[in-house]
């Protein structure tokens, strides 16, 4: 721009000359940025008004330190260049404001269903009280396949009204994941070199990484990278190789839960050679293992543990417990010691059982101490006292910089850098991969599948930064919606073009958005297992199971609201077939394997819920799948228990689960070489793949679907469903029902004294 070098940095960050070798994570005070990524940086350029004229800024000057004071905010100006070059610029405000007004109150109100006035009532009050407002997005909103953008676009109304950072405002998500980072001194655990092992416990390790990290959501896209028509849309840094095995502990059944999972089950595991499982109790994922270990509930555990949460500064310590094992179970990280002696023993080289040698001393304590001593927040930490504390109920305490905390408080209050290339919150991305996407504003994009609309389009007026490449670019038909297609299917469409161009599945009476959210009360990914408990698991439980086609005691179930539900002549308590696109659900290749495809579709039961809206179905995500097995064990038991046999897994559908109508998706964006982003553990920025930070989002919770009335919901399929027979139900309200909902059984005494 004006011909000079990039500027030296000072504020809070340092850059590694090239060869010079960053310090371990723990270690970071500064934001590390290699010399190559500063030089292909540069620096930045504002427009001033008072003078007519661009000036430059660098990552350093946020805050306090910045030099803005008029700054061009709407319109454009001609530019002249070093080289002699004039251009024509726009500040990235104005680019936005530009495609916000497209989404004036009555088109959101149409777009959204929230009512224009809500939308104007809630818009007037954030702006009324700046930096007073918290914006709780929550982990599930953030499974779709365009959350990125909704996060982009909230962190931008968040920006606005001064609620970034702040103690009284700010934003922010759970995820489980992301407590690694707090743990930035794990590489003394998990990258300990083991070819030169520290068995001295008073002594740190010496961590080299060997292993490369890969995206867990590859394998149930079959592993293979996104490619549309002649053009590869997964990054060189993201790509996957093929999946051999698959050993897991601690995952959330992460093969039982997996989205696409009767496709993965069908077609990918044949390819894998061997699929380890660490459980305390017989989950699906357990149905597909080769090896399941048999480990410690939480509460036996017999070897210490930690953990913390990115939303409370509380360090959680698991002391070991006195309790006797009710089973012959041992500790996850025993399994791992014992086939660690076993390959010591089968190959005579004695690093394999020692990388575990403090395991077998019951002293793994040394491991967590090693991680708390190299970490930034629990330096000083001794674990020994933390275990004492925590037998006492005393929690420990991270060495946060707020409490509560609040992310981004540095960035705002100290004016410290954001981990980005300009040191700012960015909203505009001039990566080639978001200009090719057309993601390089923070758009709306309709669903991938759950929309009644074209999925995945681009909703824009016209707009001169909005312009991807579209499917001729990439040598695919331009009416192409097929479900790889889609994936990066970049098309443009004003709103008023959109609601008119429907789902294509929709004229095949695919017109149902089906969601799979976690259930409140249940166990993260699990279901409630105990027969007394699962009986509370909606409306369908019975413990005595009059009717024997009820899977278990409680059984699946998909909420729809009544007037749709009748339309379809499905009655409340009625079963139904819930099919997704039939193109590759619930497996590719279903037409021609009837064997699969006779435990994998989905039957369930209806249940009429007034409070989703007409064409919005929900079927709890926690519920165990039916398997070869569970259906098996129906048909043979003389209870009719959906029971494997041979393992006692007991499934919650009678085939099929909420896993029937998902597929396994890649967003070009979220896969890309070139975009910047800060290190998982420490402080470095870098750019390109990273596990947890920048690749693909799993667990997808949507779909379209099909709903098809399968058998009547009375006793044995005979009529209606007792609770709606007797008019307990909604729209089969008795007489008395009525009353009670009218609250009429409550009255007050108008005798006595007042």
């Amino acid at each position: 721009m004006f011909g000079t070098a990039p500027a030296e940095l000072h504020n809070q960050t340092r850059v590694l000359k090239t060869g010079e070798k960053a310090p371990p994570p723990g270690l970071h005070t500064d934001i590390l940025i290699s010399e190559t990524l500063r030089n292909a940086w540069g620096d930045y350029v504002w427009w001033d008004v008072s003078d007519k004229r661009p000036r430059a800024i660098t990552r350093d000057q946020v805050g306090r330190h910045s030099p803005v004071g008029s700054p061009l905010l709407v319109g454009r100006v001609d530019v002249t260049l070093h080289d002699g070059t004039t251009v024509t610029c726009r500040p990235i405000h104005d680019l936005l404001r530009e495609y916000v007004e497209h989404f004036d109150p009555a088109t959101t109100e149409e777009l959204t269903w929230a009512p224009a006035s809500a939308v104007e009532s809630l818009a007037r009050r954030l702006a009324k009280e700046p930096g007073t407002t918290l914006f709780a997005v929550g982990m599930g909103p953030n499974q779709f396949f365009n959350n990125d953008n909704k996060d982009r676009a909230t962190f931008l109304l968040a920006a606005l009204t001064g609620n970034i950072g702040r103690i009284t405002g700010n934003i922010g998500s759970y995820a489980g994941n992301y407590r690694v980072a707090l743990f930035n001194g794990l590489p003394q655990y998990i990258n300990e070199d083991p070819f030169d092992l520290e068995l001295d416990p008073a002594k740190p390790a010496r961590p080299r990484q060997y292993w490369k990290p890969e995206s867990a959501h590859f394998y149930n896209h079959e592993d293979h990278p996104l490619k549309v028509g002649k053009r590869m849309l997964t990054g060189s840094s993201h790509m996957p190789a093929p999946t051999k095995t698959l050993w897991f502990a601690n995952a959330n059944s992460i093969l039982g839960n997996v989205k696409w999972h009767y496709n993965t089950v069908v077609n990918v595991l044949p390819k894998i050679e061997m699929i380890a499982v660490q459980e305390w109790w017989w989950s699906t994922s357990c149905e597909w293992a080769d090896v399941v270990f048999a480990v410690d509930s939480w509460a036996e555990l017999k070897h210490p543990d930690m953990c913390c949460s990115v939303t409370n500064p509380f360090l959680t310590v698991f002391p070991r417990t006195p309790l006797e094992r009710p089973f012959e179970t041992i500790g996850d990280i025993e399994c791992l010691s014992l086939v660690g002696h076993k390959l010591a023993e089968r190959t005579g080289d004695r690093r394999f059982a020692d990388i575990w040698h403090f395991v077998d001393e019951n002293r793994t304590n040394v491991y967590l101490q090693r991680i708390l001593d190299h970490s930034s927040n629990t330096v000083g930490l001794d674990f020994a006292k933390l275990e004492a504390d925590a037998q006492r109920g005393i929690p420990g305490i991270m060495l946060n910089r707020t409490y509560p905390k609040a992310v981004g408080y540095e960035q705002v209050a100290d004016s410290r850098p954001w981990y980005t290339r300009t040191g700012r919150l960015e909203f505009y991305r001039d990566e080639d991969e978001f200009i090719e996407a057309g993601e390089n504003l923070p758009v709306h994009r309709e669903p991938i599948d759950s929309t009644f609309y074209e999925p995945n389009v681009i909703v824009a007026p016209e707009h001169e930064a909005i312009r991807p490449q579209g499917p001729t670019d990439y040598g695919v038909e331009a009416d192409d919606m097929s479900c790889e297609v889609r994936q990066g299917r970049n098309v443009v469409k004003t709103w008023a073009k959109t609601r008119t161009s429907p789902h294509p599945l929709i004229k095949d009476g695919y017109r149902f958005v089906f969601h799979t959210p976690k259930y409140r009360h249940g166990a993260h990914t699990m279901p409630i297992d105990t027969d007394m408990v699962a009986v509370l698991f909606g409306p369908f439980g019975d413990i005595y199971r009059q009717d024997k086609r009820k899977p278990f005691v409680a059984e699946g179930y998909v909420d729809i609201n009544p007037e749709d539900a009748r339309e379809l002549g499905v009655e409340d308590g009625d079963y139904v077939w819930i099919d997704s696109d039939p193109s590759d659900r619930p497996f590719r290749g279903w037409q021609g394997n009837k064997r699969d495809y006779e435990f994998s579709r989905l039957l369930c039961r209806a249940r009429y819920y007034p409070g989703t809206p007409r064409g919005v179905t929900r079927m709890w995500f926690n519920m165990y799948g039916a398997t070869p097995g569970s259906v098996e064990g129906a048909r043979a038991r003389p209870d009719g228990l959906a029971r494997n046999p041979r393992t006692g897994y007991q499934a919650m559908f009678r085939s099929g689960s909420h896993q029937s109508a998902t597929r396994g998706w890649l967003k070009p964006t979220w896969m890309t070489d070139s975009l910047v982003r800060k290190g998982l553990l420490g402080q470095s920025i870098g750019k390109g793949f990273l596990p947890d930070v920048h690749c693909p989002t799993g667990a997808p919770r949507e779909s379209i679907v099909k709903i098809t009335r399968a058998e009547p919901g009375g006793l044995d399929g005979n009529g209606l469903w007792r609770p709606a027979a007797l008019g307990f139900r909604p729209h089969y309200e008795n007489a008395e029902m009525k009353r009670y909902l009218a609250g009429d059984y409550v009255a007050a005494d108008t005798k006595g004294d007042e």
